[in-house]
């Protein structure tokens, strides 16, 4: 009864013959793809595959070289006018492409950027149509905007960050947000590409109703995500890309069920590690400590140690503080000097130097992609896991640079070493970065959901590199997942916020 409902309803886009060139790469060639106006799409593919491009061509952003694609639900008169009726949101480009910030610094110096947006300024109508102060226009009249604003802030819980700024937030604070400027826009169609990564599992079930809901209005929703990601209910139709980069498309039925898998239990209380003992050196010590930003608490009254060996997952819900707390051991945030604070045995803010304690951690944040500058290489951005810096600025030697290959090489990016970092796709930059985190053998290894974007096969290629760690480098570890089934199997201790 589905497939003749499907075949009654009238043509939503039309893709016909289409050749998408990324660069020097053609991901797809002569692809035909009819959306109807009753549909709602899931695109599933690995890493690498093409899915980022082919949303970006459906958006309007990415030019074809070659075919037609239709918005029928356009009209004829309204050609021009696509910007207005589609909605995309891609993680990939994060905080930059909120608010055009560049340092990860920044976010830890509080009234260094008083000027930076709010939540509710970019929730507002003015922000929402990007209006330019220095253009003098008519503003476009909508009267609905004040409650849909009301019902979406309600929908997605972001009451409580209206008044934060931008980069006071943390990814999946982010990634809310930009769902949240996506449906104030009241699309035609909303393109989500990878919507449910970096969400905590009760958010991402509160996203898969609201999802769920506007699929039985005049929204149409196409999303995106890996062989490991949900489909939420109301999806009707599957277009699968394969490694090869063949594709087959059919009802969800048809397509078979894809969900989260479930590679181990999420721990749901400390465990004791009997290696470490009472002698094992402490690494990180915290006592009592908080911190806060513009008089709102973030972190309080926290206490934990990690010792030598010690293997921790650091769980919590979005907003909870977890990248907070990572950066008082990382260096990063200068609220560690106000709080008592040990790292490798000596007391921040007394005389120690932040770069002598980055040398002995390797740090992964799934954020820290976005930071490279434009034009650096795969090579480039490992090797600056030497210097810990983002963009390499000092020459390696021979023997630093011949570590870094073979990292490189051990995850399978010998062919990506020197591409642009930006060209290579979401997960193969997640995987170079782990190898910029490990080239140095650091003493602990500080990993902020590292698998965010991958799909299964490179998901199971970084845990089992991580699982490694307890054999080969005898590294601390520090890890932040949302998920079962990014536990890694040498978890021995676990600290929730």
């Amino acid at each position: 009864m589905l497939s003749a409902a499907m075949q009654k309803s009238k043509p939503f886009i039309s893709l016909e013959n289409v050749l998408i060139r990324l660069r020097e790469k053609v991901l797809f060639k002569d692809l035909n793809w009819e959306i109807l106006a009753n549909q709602h799409w899931a695109v599933i593919g690995p890493n690498g595959s093409g899915k980022s491009a082919l949303l970006k061509a459906l958006a309007g952003t990415l030019p074809v070289a070659k075919g037609n694609i239709t918005h029928h639900f356009l009209g004829n008169e309204n050609r021009n006018s696509a910007q207005d009726q589609i909605a995309f949101v891609a993680f990939g480009t994060g905080r930059r492409g909120l608010s055009g910030e560049v340092f990860y610094q920044e976010r830890w110096n509080v009234g260094l950027n008083e000027d930076a947006p709010s939540v509710s300024d970019l929730l507002s109508a003015q922000g929402i149509r990007h209006t330019n102060r220095f253009v003098i226009a008519k503003a476009r009249q909508d009267a609905g905007f004040p409650a849909r604003r009301r019902k979406v802030i309600r929908q997605l819980g972001l009451k409580s960050l209206l008044e934060r700024k931008l980069f006071q937030l943390s990814n999946g604070e982010r990634r809310k947000l930009g769902i949240a400027r996506a449906l104030l826009q009241n699309p035609r169609l909303l393109i989500l590409d990878n919507p449910f990564e970096g969400l905590d599992e009760s958010f991402r079930a509160r996203l898969a109703r609201n999802l769920k809901s506007l699929m039985r209005s005049k929204m149409r929703i196409i999303i995106a995500g890996t062989n490991r990601d949900l489909i939420p209910s109301g999806i009707t139709n599957v277009l699968r890309i394969k490694n090869d980069g063949t594709i087959s498309q059919g009802f969800l039925q048809e397509m078979g069920v894809f969900g989260i898998g479930n590679r181990g239990k999420l721990p749901t209380s400390m465990r004791a590690n009997s290696r470490s003992g009472k002698e094992s050196r402490i690494l990180v010590q915290m006592k009592n400590v908080s911190v806060s930003y513009n008089k709102i608490p973030v972190l309080r009254g926290i206490n934990w140690t990690v010792r030598e060996n010690e293997k921790w997952a650091l769980l919590g819900p979005n907003g909870a503080g977890k990248t907070t707390l990572l950066s008082l051991i990382i260096g990063d945030n200068p609220q560690a000097y106000a709080n008592d604070i040990t790292i490798f045995g000596k007391r921040r803010g007394s005389g120690e130097s932040i770069w002598d304690i980055k040398q002995k951690i390797g740090w992964v944040a799934p954020e820290l992609q976005i930071y490279y500058p434009t034009g650096a290489s795969c090579i480039d951005v490992v090797c600056s896991g030497w210097f810990d810096s983002i963009g390499l600025y000092k020459k390696c030697n021979s023997r630093q640079r011949k570590i870094a290959l073979a990292w490189i090489k051990s995850f399978g990016l010998s062919l990506r070493a020197r591409k642009p970092f930006e060209e290579i796709s979401e997960g193969e930059q997640r995987l170079a970065l782990l190898a910029r985190a490990l080239v140095k053998s650091p003493r602990l290894l500080v990993l902020d959901e590292p698998c965010q974007g991958l799909d299964v096969k490179n998901r199971d290629r970084v845990l089992k590199a991580i699982d490694s760690i307890e054999k080969h480098h005898k590294a601390s570890l520090i890890f932040v997942t949302h998920r079962k089934d990014e536990i890694p199997k040498s978890i021995t201790n676990v600290f929730r916020l």
